[in-house]
């Protein structure tokens, strides 16, 4: 290693010490810290995020990088670590510190209104929070530049390379399709009844179940923890501490696929190299491949019949009232298709459904062609157009998701993204295998995680995501794999002809 790469990663390091603090305030900050302590941790990740822009920025950093980018074979974990770093030090570069600190307060500030607006239904208490972010990431996309949409700098963010035209095009190919299907299984599908899968239900005794059966399916304990928040997600300090939370749900399904949905992105995190801990190459490479894990393990493993073969008996121990449901009855219940209000809580098919509403509302709110006062209304036009349903209030609409008020915009289209990789590389993965149903019915998801580890999770950062995605599946994300797979599986299970 040489002494100019030695001084790189050092330097990374202090970097990534404020961020990880700053994250974790973040963690604490939607999971235990008290409702009072709100002003204080803002000041506290204001400053943070001050410190650590400095630092990315800093001459120092720049001149050592530029350095190592002159030195590295091409193809070495060194090139790989310059050009992840690269990437991040340009988009700091391009941000002066001033926006970088308004975002960092306004955001911490939002999420704290968020709670209380989404809680008294009182969208009007959030609207100037949204305002200004909204207004920050206009300004964010005209400071990083972009060919044909100010979108395309935002969502780049989150899915390097992708654009406005990317998204649009992919919900255009899959829109189509899925509201086919759900017509279909409307006008002539086989009822299913999931009236037991709804109610109220001892929350110890849920998180119990879903921490054994994370545990199970192969995540660390030692090197994590599983919360319960107002909304579930994961966050990573190292591969040793990832941090998950579920959110609790009148529906079965709300906390077992929560759940599993956070399991799939700290499962990648946790199967990060050790050796490229702390460094810009460790860990999930973009959002959208993130989400094929978190996707693919709620989804295409979570809610198959042979998965609820070994958990079923299980769930029925802690629930006695499940007892006379047979592992098909319960397969089918947890699939029902039927349009809801809240994404988190929505179907495998509908979901990408709440994916196009969110993406076109904030691509007018961002234009200018929505104003934020009429983000209710619209809100609940999409609603009615797209899914048959009007939100009863804008708790159940516009104020039901935390992504705007932390200042993500641009980060919705990557969850439909997640589901057409994840389809992807379970084609493959099977492929591999061979029948993966007797492994999971039988309760052993080693060979599937182990496949993933090596294809997928060891990878970290070290390839572009495009790249990774094509190596693993031969080419880069499409549809045909995922809407094959979704179109089988519900056809079987409403018997469709």
């Amino acid at each position: 290693m040489s002494n100019v790469y030695s001084k790189l990663l050092s330097l990374y390091a202090d970097y990534n010490a404020l961020e990880s603090a700053r994250s974790l305030m973040n963690w604490d900050m939607q999971v235990l810290m008290p409702s009072q302590g709100a002003s204080a941790r803002t000041a506290h990740i204001e400053i943070l995020n001050r410190k650590s822009h400095e630092l990315i920025t800093s001459d120092e950093l720049q001149k050592t990088l530029s350095e190592v980018e002159a030195s590295a074979e091409p193809g070495s974990v060194e090139a790989a670590q310059a050009a992840a770093l690269r990437r991040e030090v340009d988009i700091e570069t391009k941000l002066p510190a001033e926006l970088v600190n308004r975002k960092a307060r306004i955001s911490s500030e939002a999420y704290e209104t968020w709670k209380v607006a989404k809680a008294s239904n009182d969208f009007k208490k959030l609207a100037p929070n949204y305002e200004e972010l909204f207004g920050i990431a206009r300004e964010t996309a005209d400071l990083l530049g972009y060919k044909s949409h100010p979108y395309d700098a935002l969502i780049d963010l989150y899915e390097p390379g992708a654009t406005h035209a990317d998204a649009v095009s992919m919900f255009q190919a899959i829109k189509g399709p899925i509201v086919d299907l759900v017509r279909r299984i409307k006008e002539e599908g086989r009822p299913v009844d999931d009236h037991l899968l709804t109610g109220g239900f001892d929350k110890s005794r849920l998180r119990e179940f879903a921490e054994q059966t994370v545990r199970s399916i192969g995540f660390d304990f030692d090197r994590g923890r599983l919360n319960i928040a107002p909304n579930a997600f994961c966050m990573n300090l190292s591969c040793g501490d990832v941090r998950m939370t579920t959110r609790a749900s009148d529906h079965i399904k709300g906390i077992v696929s929560s759940s599993l949905h956070e399991m799939g992105h700290a499962l990648y995190e946790q199967n990060s190299p050790a050796e490229w801990d702390l460094t810009p190459i460790a860990g999930g490479v973009s959002l959208a491949v993130h989400e094929s894990q978190s996707r693919l393990w709620e989804n295409i493993v979570g809610r198959s019949e042979s998965f609820w073969q070994h958990f079923l008996p299980s769930l029925q121990t802690a629930f006695p009232q499940f007892g006379s449901m047979s592992v098909n009855d319960f397969y089918r219940a947890i699939n029902k298709v039927s349009p809801e209000f809240i994404r988190v809580g929505a179907d495998e098919l509908t979901y990408n459904l709440h994916i196009l509403v969110r993406f076109e509302l904030e691509v007018e709110l961002l234009s200018g062609q929505l104003a934020m006062k009429d983000l209710p209304e619209a809100w609940n036009a999409k609603y009615t157009d797209y899914l048959g349903i009007t939100p009863p209030t804008d708790s159940l609409g516009c104020l039901q998701d935390v992504h705007w008020s932390r200042g993500s915009i641009g980060y919705f289209p990557t969850y439909a993204m997640g589901n057409l990789i994840g389809g992807q590389i379970w084609k493959v993965l099977r492929q591999d295998l061979g029948e993966t149903s007797s492994l999971m019915a039988s309760g052993n998801f080693k060979p599937i995680l182990d496949w993933l580890v090596e294809k997928v999770y060891r990878q970290a950062k070290r390839y572009p995501s495009r790249e990774l995605v094509t190596q693993i599946t031969g080419r880069p994300m499409e549809p045909h794999d995922w809407l094959e797979y979704a179109t089988q599986k519900y056809t079987s299970i409403y018997s469709l002809g």
